[in-house]
């Protein structure tokens, strides 16, 4: 969502990208100040193979399956993702929501982290 920003805001543009939780859920928004969608093609933005107001320019070797990819994924994690424009020419929005990691008290949290004498844990694999 962030290369589709980037790649359909023109130069001098904006891109905002904020993230939140909201309750049980985490929610990602991207936005920009890019070309937009139109309404004809907003309610099929996430098919599969859908391109929307794809010039030479812009089209830069996309096959429109990037939206729906990150729709299947999001809903395997059983989120939502929904897409908002005001039309051509007025930038266009992506909001995802996934559920939240519960919060775990600190001390639960340290305690679950470290051996028996107090020491953290090794985490193999992990940067």
């Amino acid at each position: 969502m962030v290369d589709n920003a980037a790649k359909y805001t023109d130069p001098g543009g904006r891109i905002w990208l904020s993230g939140e939780r909201d309750g049980d859920s985490a929610v990602i928004t991207v936005k920009d100040s890019g070309i937009g969608i139109s309404s004809d093609v907003l309610p099929r933005i996430f098919d599969m193979f859908t391109q929307a107001g794809m010039s030479v320019d812009r089209a830069q070797g996309g096959l429109g399956v990037g939206l729906s990819l990150v729709e299947r994924l999001v809903k395997l994690h059983d989120g939502s993702v929904t897409a908002y424009s005001g039309g051509l020419g007025k930038g266009s929005q992506f909001t995802v929501r996934l559920p939240a990691l519960q919060r775990q008290p600190a001390q639960e949290t340290a305690r679950r982290d470290s051996g028996r004498d107090g020491k953290p844990l090794p985490h193999p694999g992990r940067r």
